[in-house]
Protein backbone atom coordinates (compact mmCIF):
# COMPACT_ATOMS: atom_id res chain seq x y z
CA UNK A 1 0.00 0.00 0.00
CA UNK A 2 1.13 3.80 -0.60
CA UNK A 3 2.03 5.33 2.29
CA UNK A 4 0.00 9.03 1.96
CA UNK A 5 2.56 10.29 4.02
CA UNK A 6 5.54 9.81 1.66
CA UNK A 7 3.84 10.76 -1.48
CA UNK A 8 5.94 12.71 -4.40
CA UNK A 9 5.37 13.99 -7.48
CA UNK A 10 8.05 14.48 -9.75
CA UNK A 11 8.35 16.20 -12.97
CA UNK A 12 10.95 14.57 -15.44
CA UNK A 13 11.08 17.98 -17.53
CA UNK A 14 13.43 20.88 -16.21
CA UNK A 15 11.34 24.05 -15.63
CA UNK A 16 7.88 22.34 -15.51
CA UNK A 17 6.56 24.34 -12.73
CA UNK A 18 9.56 26.33 -11.79
CA UNK A 19 13.06 27.59 -13.52
CA UNK A 20 15.32 24.61 -11.58
CA UNK A 21 18.32 24.99 -13.40
CA UNK A 22 20.62 26.88 -11.08
CA UNK A 23 19.47 24.10 -8.24
CA UNK A 24 20.20 21.45 -10.49
CA UNK A 25 23.71 23.11 -11.71
CA UNK A 26 24.11 23.64 -7.79
CA UNK A 27 23.47 19.82 -7.10
CA UNK A 28 25.63 18.63 -10.05
CA UNK A 29 28.88 20.78 -8.57
CA UNK A 30 27.96 19.22 -5.35
CA UNK A 31 27.98 15.76 -6.31
CA UNK A 32 30.66 15.97 -8.15
CA UNK A 33 33.04 17.72 -5.60
CA UNK A 34 31.76 15.24 -3.14
CA UNK A 35 33.18 12.30 -5.54
CA UNK A 36 36.18 13.88 -5.90
CA UNK A 37 35.92 15.60 -9.58
CA UNK A 38 37.68 18.45 -10.22
CA UNK A 39 34.98 20.01 -11.85
CA UNK A 40 32.64 23.60 -10.96
CA UNK A 41 30.22 25.12 -13.61
CA UNK A 42 29.85 28.55 -12.85
CA UNK A 43 26.64 30.78 -14.63
CA UNK A 44 29.52 32.87 -16.37
CA UNK A 45 30.68 29.96 -18.22
CA UNK A 46 26.62 29.12 -19.28
CA UNK A 47 26.81 32.72 -20.33
CA UNK A 48 29.82 32.19 -22.41
CA UNK A 49 28.56 28.98 -24.03
CA UNK A 50 25.16 31.30 -25.21
CA UNK A 51 27.45 33.77 -27.03
CA UNK A 52 29.51 31.03 -28.54
CA UNK A 53 26.21 29.52 -29.85
CA UNK A 54 22.65 30.60 -29.33
CA UNK A 55 22.11 26.37 -29.89
CA UNK A 56 23.51 25.97 -27.09
CA UNK A 57 20.56 27.76 -25.29
CA UNK A 58 17.98 24.79 -26.71
CA UNK A 59 19.73 22.41 -23.66
CA UNK A 60 18.95 22.57 -19.96
CA UNK A 61 21.74 24.87 -18.19
CA UNK A 62 23.26 21.64 -16.70
CA UNK A 63 23.63 19.89 -20.40
CA UNK A 64 24.95 22.94 -22.66
CA UNK A 65 28.77 22.66 -21.98
CA UNK A 66 28.40 19.14 -22.56
CA UNK A 67 26.58 19.75 -25.78
CA UNK A 68 28.65 22.07 -26.62
CA UNK A 69 31.21 20.14 -27.27
CA UNK A 70 29.46 17.64 -28.82
CA UNK A 71 27.96 20.13 -31.40
CA UNK A 72 31.62 21.28 -32.07
CA UNK A 73 32.93 17.43 -32.53
CA UNK A 74 29.97 16.45 -34.87
CA UNK A 75 30.25 19.57 -37.09
CA UNK A 76 33.78 18.67 -37.48
CA UNK A 77 32.61 15.84 -39.11
CA UNK A 78 31.50 17.85 -42.13
CA UNK A 79 35.21 19.47 -42.91
CA UNK A 80 37.30 17.09 -41.73
CA UNK A 81 35.34 13.36 -42.18
CA UNK A 82 36.60 11.02 -44.36
CA UNK A 83 33.75 12.13 -47.19
CA UNK A 84 34.26 16.07 -48.69
CA UNK A 85 32.41 18.47 -47.00
CA UNK A 86 30.16 19.18 -50.24
CA UNK A 87 29.22 15.40 -50.43
CA UNK A 88 28.73 15.44 -46.70
CA UNK A 89 26.56 18.46 -46.49
CA UNK A 90 24.29 16.93 -49.82
CA UNK A 91 24.19 13.58 -47.57
CA UNK A 92 23.04 15.58 -44.35
CA UNK A 93 20.08 17.65 -46.97
CA UNK A 94 18.84 14.38 -47.63
CA UNK A 95 18.14 13.08 -44.31
CA UNK A 96 16.97 16.85 -43.66
CA UNK A 97 14.41 16.34 -46.04
CA UNK A 98 13.32 13.12 -45.18
CA UNK A 99 13.38 13.72 -41.44
CA UNK A 100 11.28 16.89 -42.24
CA UNK A 101 14.25 18.76 -40.33
CA UNK A 102 12.45 22.76 -41.38
CA UNK A 103 15.85 23.89 -39.71
CA UNK A 104 18.51 21.81 -41.07
CA UNK A 105 17.21 22.19 -45.05
CA UNK A 106 18.14 25.68 -45.66
CA UNK A 107 21.43 25.21 -43.50
CA UNK A 108 22.67 22.33 -45.38
CA UNK A 109 21.37 23.79 -48.72
CA UNK A 110 23.31 27.51 -47.81
CA UNK A 111 26.64 24.83 -46.96
CA UNK A 112 26.20 22.72 -50.33
CA UNK A 113 25.79 25.82 -51.78
CA UNK A 114 28.79 27.89 -50.03
CA UNK A 115 30.89 24.50 -50.96
CA UNK A 116 30.09 24.87 -55.44
CA UNK A 117 27.05 22.41 -54.98
CA UNK A 118 24.37 23.16 -58.37
CA UNK A 119 20.59 23.26 -58.02
CA UNK A 120 20.62 20.03 -59.79
CA UNK A 121 22.97 18.25 -56.93
CA UNK A 122 20.56 19.58 -54.85
CA UNK A 123 17.61 18.39 -56.33
CA UNK A 124 19.57 14.71 -56.81
CA UNK A 125 19.91 14.80 -52.96
CA UNK A 126 16.29 15.17 -52.03
CA UNK A 127 15.42 12.95 -54.91
CA UNK A 128 17.49 10.25 -53.65
CA UNK A 129 16.09 10.48 -49.82
CA UNK A 130 12.45 10.98 -51.31
CA UNK A 131 13.30 7.41 -53.16
CA UNK A 132 14.70 5.77 -50.26
CA UNK A 133 11.59 6.71 -48.25
CA UNK A 134 9.35 5.55 -50.66
CA UNK A 135 10.84 2.19 -50.88
CA UNK A 136 11.07 1.77 -47.07
CA UNK A 137 7.42 2.62 -47.23
CA UNK A 138 6.87 -0.02 -50.03
CA UNK A 139 8.50 -2.69 -48.22
CA UNK A 140 7.55 -2.04 -44.67
CA UNK A 141 4.06 -1.42 -45.49
CA UNK A 142 4.00 -4.76 -47.59
CA UNK A 143 5.74 -7.13 -44.89
CA UNK A 144 7.97 -7.78 -47.63
CA UNK A 145 10.43 -10.41 -45.95
CA UNK A 146 13.82 -9.06 -44.63
CA UNK A 147 15.39 -12.04 -44.66
CA UNK A 148 14.44 -12.72 -49.08
CA UNK A 149 15.49 -8.86 -49.71
CA UNK A 150 18.69 -9.49 -48.21
CA UNK A 151 19.30 -13.24 -49.95
CA UNK A 152 18.14 -10.90 -53.05
CA UNK A 153 21.00 -8.65 -52.96
CA UNK A 154 23.27 -11.71 -52.49
CA UNK A 155 22.90 -12.28 -56.16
Amino acid sequence: PIDPNRIAILFGSIGTLIETSELQRNAFNQAFSENGLDWNWSPEQYQDLLKKSPFNSLYPRNYTEASSAYFDASQAIYANGPIKEKEAHLAALATSAATKCQYCIPYHIAQAKRLGATEDELKAAVQIAADVMRMSTMFYGNEFDLDEFKAMLKN
